[in-house]
């Protein structure tokens, strides 16, 4: 089955739900055939450490995977794609859950896309999985 990545949402989307040796050939294939910038990283913890760090932790990341540009306008775009992402992935969480989370992030250069997925869970046997996205205007 191919899956043609032609927007950065389902890009983003893809990226977040790779496991890492699919994500590897998927970035290189996104370098390879589009003009796209791609940046992953991770956030864990219980729901409200991660609450608290994960605009932080997207902002660093979409600077240091060169996603976005050291710009105001840029960075205020992450800040609202990430904040969709993070209501979508951690609502109706309890608030001592554990989350595990991977974020991807795709640029155009205009647009960017935030894509969290990963697991919850308040007890052991309760564990599921979670997904998260927001698109904003760079």
């Amino acid at each position: 089955m191919d899956i043609n990545p032609d927007r950065i949402g389902k890009v983003a989307i893809m990226a977040a739900i790779s496991s890492r040796e699919e994500e590897d050939l998927f970035k290189d294939y996104i370098y390879q055939n589009t003009h796209l910038r791609i940046g992953v990283t991770f956030v864990s913890g219980i729901r409200t450490d991660v609450v608290k760090s994960f605009i932080k932790s997207l902002v660093a990341c979409a600077l240091q995977s060169k996603v976005i540009r050291h710009r105001s306008n840029e960075i205020h775009g992450v800040i609202h794609a990430g904040l969709e992402c993070l209501n979508g992935v951690s609502s109706h969480v309890a608030a001592e859950s554990s989350m595990k989370l991977k974020i991807a992030m795709v640029s155009d250069g205009r647009w960017i896309a935030i894509a969290a997925h990963g697991e919850s869970a308040f007890h052991p046997e309760t564990n599921h999985e979670r997904m998260g996205f927001g698109v904003m205007h760079l």
